[in-house]
């Protein structure tokens, strides 16, 4: 095993996911505390755009690589 393979987990832990869970839980209750509950509804679909856009460009970027490593590999 050289060492890039070993810095990169293969699969995540369940304690990471609930720990991003709760910080996302918490910043969206900050945003309901301080403002409204529609400004907070706003905030958290937003999130969710924006965490989608970024899982199909990684998803489009691994797809892309492993075209290009096929064509010219």
């Amino acid at each position: 095993m050289n060492s890039a393979s070993a810095a990169k987990p293969v699969h995540r832990s369940w304690l990471v996911l609930a720990a991003k869970a709760v910080v996302v839980m918490q910043l969206l209750a900050i945003v309901y505390t301080l403002t409204s509950v529609w400004i907070a509804v706003a905030v958290a679909a937003a999130f969710a755009v924006v965490v989608a856009a970024v899982r199909a460009l990684g998803r489009a970027s691994k797809q892309v690589d492993r075209i290009f490593e096929e064509e010219l590999g």
